[in-house]
This record gives structure tokens, C-alpha cells and sequence, in this order.
């Protein structure tokens, strides 16, 4: 049998073509079986098809959560194509490259996000195509199954700093999600037909995707697809539809925790934390106001969910639990050697749930795939137990409300500023979203934060966004003549060093 990926929807569309498979809150709660979503995928792909589109084709979608980034998704699969979700977010630069790189055949759009596609496919100078999904949908002569593939096709691109830093697309092959999808399903999170579970978080990020797409999917299950989280509409919705699991990321526990209007949901039986450390005390706060366990899972976009604390293991503080089935992990020192249980390493992975490398880059894929182990750039140590518990990151990613943020990137379009002579982008601890984005700049003349941000509002989307800026002399440097971002840290937190912030406006996403 065809190793595609989109096979978890066709084969649930034989088992129960009638089952709901999909709940739009977007479209006034409408649903959709699993056959109707099956007829739309399949659709989808034959239109795909007869543009001249399949195997080895790369197809971009941004869209908004919900039934129209499902079809395109399957659809793509269905053809064979390589598909690249696009957080709806990104700005004209930022999709703009991603088409460029992957070398995009095609881009699948909203009726909400079609100018912005359409300014993007010029900004890139690409033979890229911009389709509207909806035009996708229509009743189609032939409709297609998923066509057959290899266990090492891929199947997704996703774009991320990674470890190392530079912009590089995760190459995410069928084989690799169907695998990873099954352990999940049946051995870590043990979800059954009889389950509903929240779909806020992102479909354009790989956590999103795989728990609230692939995995209630395969489980035969059902999804309430919320295009914008709002604390108080999604207890809403999960009282409404009988919710009984929930993925989310820290910012969304602290939401709803503080969150005092709207009774617990009734049906709920644990939830899942992961995209950013989530505090003892924000997840005992949140399984108070929803009345149900909460528990931390830990990965990354090149090892997505490798372990998870999941019932019935008791709950251990801190803890992001065992390895997942098909996942192996061990904690090793500057060497590469492991080290003992309790002492502090780099987390380092390797199993099913691995990235196959980065697209067109082996020189960084053969880096941080070392001795045949991913090397996550992240501090932590293993229990007695067996369980993971991540520490700190040795990379200066920045997690902010679980949105992996890269400061070379913001770096990047800060300097290109005419009067922005140098600028260093950290983290700061920040109580609702975990860390903001600080940026310290060397400026060439008087410079105001309003006029960086307005700057930066032009190339970054709203999430990635400096919070405050500051404004230095200069930059502290190594020997080696990098950037010292932990002293600037210090520096900020001491006070040595002020931060202007913006002026009062709506909130970055």
C-alpha cells in the first residue's frame, strides 16, 4: 500500500465516511465527514493534476484554521505535491522568500489572504501560481485517491532557524509522519473515534498540524478548528462540542487560567502543553480553571513531539516525560559522549520522528545530524525514570507564547535600515508570553523605537515584532567577534542597560 501520508483521511472516509470529521468555528460551527472532506481533497488534487501538477512539486498554503486549509493540504498530498504551509501572518517579504526557495509551483490562498499571495508572488519574480482553495472545490471529472509514493517522498516542507540559526526548510517525509502519527495516536496519547479535540493552535506549524490534523484523523476523531483563540469562545466552544483533549502552548494556559466568566468544559480529560517551557505554577493554576490534568510534551520543528508526560505516567513538575514510541533520546556533553542520569547535556534525538534534513542544505543537515544523532541545541537531563527534563537552550531561539522566533532574522531587516549601524535581538522573561523580543541597536543617528518598529512592520509579522528597544554605543563582543547576548541579557535585567518602549498600541500576535 501507497506510503502517502493522505491516506489517514481516505482510509477514514472507508471506515466512517459518515463521522464528523471537521467542526469550522470560522463557518458558524459547520461540519464536515469524513467523505466530504475526502470528496474536496480529492477534488483539489485532481485540479492540481490537470495544471500539470504532482510528484515533486512544491505547493505553498496559507490559510486560515479551518475546513479550506484541510482540503488543500490532503488535496496536495492526494497529487503527490510537496506541500509548504505559510503562517497566515507572514508579510509579503516572508512568503515571498519561502516561494523563492522551495521553488513553489503554486500558491494556495483564502478569499482573506488573496492580495497579499498575489503581492508576494511578484515580490519573488516566480512562475508560481496563485489559486484560490474555494476555486479548487469544484465538482471535478475524475476524482483522485492518493497517488502512490515512497516512504522517503516528501511530504512537507516547514520553514525554521533550526539549530544553527540561518533560514532552512525542514524537509518532513511520508513515511516519517505516518509512522510518528501511529505511535502518537495509539501508544502516547491513546485517542479513540470518541474523542474531540480544539484545534487553536496553528495548522501552518508542525505541533498544530500533527495534533489537531493527523493525529484525531487517524484516530477517527474529530476537530474544532478555531481560526483566532480567544480564551473565553474556546471553553466555550469545548462545553458546546464535548472537547475532550486539548494541544496548546503556555500562553494559551495562562489565558485561560485567568480566564473567570466561563465554566470548565465538562467533557475534558487532559490537556497538552508544549512550544515553550510551561511554569509549575501556570499548569497548576490552569488545571484548577479547567478542571482536568495538564501535562508538558517537548520537540522541535526537526523532531516534533519526541516525548510527552502523558496520562496515566504521573505528573512530574518540570518534567516533558518519556520518548515517545519510534524515538530515542540520551543527554551528552560537549563530546558527544552520554552522560549520567540527573547531569545536565545537550538533548540529542533520533528515531521516526525526525526531519530527513534541511532542503538544499547538507552542509547544515550533516552538522546537526552528527553521528547520526539530531543535536537539538537544547540543556536538560534524564531522570531515574527515564524522563526528559529541558533546562535551558543553548541557541538564542526565543519562545514567545510558543512561536519559535529567530533573532538573526529580525536582526537582519533591523540592519538594513539606513541609520541602523548594528542591532542584537534576545529574549526577555515576560509573565503572559514566557519571553518578548528585546531589540539593542547601535544606531548611526538619533533613533526612536516607533521609527525601528514602523520599519519593522513592513518585513516581520506581528508575533516576531521588538517589544522595546534599546540603544547602545555598542555591542559587547568575543574574541571571536560575536556578539555577548548573555551580558546583554544581564545588562537588561540590571537595569544597566534601558529599554524604550513602543508606544501604546494593538498587541502583537
Amino acid at each position: 500500500m501507497s506510503a502517502n501520508v493522505g491516506n489517514v483521511l481516505h482510509r477514514s472516509a472507508q471506515r466512517d465516511p459518515d463521522g464528523t470529521a471537521v467542526i469550522d468555528s470560522g463557518q458558524n460551527d459547520l461540519a464536515f465527514s469524513y467523505a466530504e472532506l475526502n470528496l474536496q481533497a480529492s477534488c483539489l488534487a485532481s485540479q492540481l493534476i490537470s495544471l500539470g501538477l504532482g510528484r515533486g512539486d512544491c505547493v505553498a498554503i496559507c490559510t486560515e484554521n479551518g475546513m479550506e486549509f484541510v482540503a488543500a493540504w490532503f488535496g496536495a498530498l492526494y497529487a503527490g505535491c510537496t506541500t509548504l504551509p505559510i503562517p497566515v501572518s507572514s508579510t509579503e517579504h516572508e512568503i515571498a522568500f519561502r516561494l523563492q526557495h522551495a521553488s513553489c509551483r503554486a500558491l494556495l490562498t483564502d478569499a482573506g489572504h488573496l492580495r497579499v499571495a498575489r503581492a508576494s508572488k511578484v515580490r519573488a519574480n516566480t512562475s508560481s501560481e496563485v489559486l484560490l482553495v474555494e476555486d479548487l472545490l469544484q465538482p471535478f471529472e475524475g476524482p483522485a485517491a492518493p497517488c502512490a509514493v515512497t516512504r522517503d517522498s516528501p511530504a512537507m516542507l516547514l520553514y525554521t532557524s533550526g539549530t544553527t540559526g540561518a533560514a532552512k526548510a525542514v524537509c518532513i517525509t511520508h513515511g516519517s509522519l505516518l509512522a510518528h502519527t501511529q505511535a502518537l495516536v495509539e501508544q502516547a496519547l491513546r485517542l479513540g473515534k470518541d474523542d474531540t479535540i480544539l484545534g487553536t493552535l496553528p495548522l501552518t506549524h508542525s505541533y498544530g498540524l500533527r495534533t489537531t490534523l493527523l493525529v484525531p484523523f487517524h484516530a477517527g476523531a474529530r476537530t474544532i478548528f478555531v481560526p483566532r483563540f480567544s480564551p473565553a469562545r474556546t471553553l466555550e466552544l469545548c462545553t458546546r462540542h464535548g472537547v475532550t483533549w486539548i494541544p496548546a502552548v503556555p500562553t494559551m494556559f495562562i489565558a485561560w487560567a485567568n480566564e473567570a466568566d466561563v465554566p470548565a468544559p465538562p467533557a475534558l480529560r487532559w490537556c497538552m502543553s508544549a512550544g515553550a517551557p510551561l511554569a509549575e505554577d501556570v499548569r497548576l493554576r490552569a488545571e484548577e480553571r479547567l478542571g482536568a490534568p495538564v501535562r508538558q510534551a517537548y520537540g522541535l520543528t526537526e523532531a516534533n513531539l519526541t516525548a510527552i508526560n502523558a496520562p496515566p505516567d504521573r505528573a512530574v513538575p518540570g518534567s516533558c516525560g518519556r520518548p515517545v514510541a519510534g524515538v530515542e533520546l540520551r543527554v551528552a556533553d560537549e563530546h558527544g559522549a552520554e552522560v549520567a542520569r540527573g547531569v545536565h547535556g545537550e538533548v540529542l534525538i533520533r528515531g521516526q520522528n525526525l526531519m530527513a534534513g534541511y532542503l538544499d542544505d547538507k552542509l547544515a543537515t550533516a552538522h546537526v545530524m552528527r553521528g547520526g544523532w539530531l543535536h537539538s541545541g537544547d540543556v536538560g537531563f534524564v531522570d531515574d525514570d527515564g524522563r526528559l527534563t529541558v533546562v535551558d537552550r543553548s541557541k538564542d531561539l526565543i519562545l514567545r507564547g510558543g512561536a519559535s522566533i529567530y533573532p538573526s532574522e529580525i536582526e537582519a531587516v533591523l540592519t538594513q535600515h539606513g541609520e541602523v549601524e548594528s542591532a542584537a535581538v534576545v529574549g526577555q522573561a515576560d509573565v503572559y508570553y514566557g519571553e518578548e523580543v528585546v531589540a539593542v541597536v547601535v544606531a548611526r543617528s538619533v533613533l526612536s523605537a516607533s521609527e525601528l518598529d514602523a520599519w519593522a512592520r513592513e518585513h516581520l509579522a506581528p508575533y516576531k515584532l521588538p517589544r522595546r528597544y534599546a540603544f547602545v554605543k555598542e555591542l559587547p563582543l568575543g574574541a571571536s567577534g560575536k556578539t555577548l547576548k548573555r551580558l546583554l541579557r544581564d545588562a537588561l535585567v540590571s537595569g544597566a542597560i534601558a529599554s524604550e518602549p513602543l508606544p501604546p498600541h494593538g498587541p502583537a500576535q
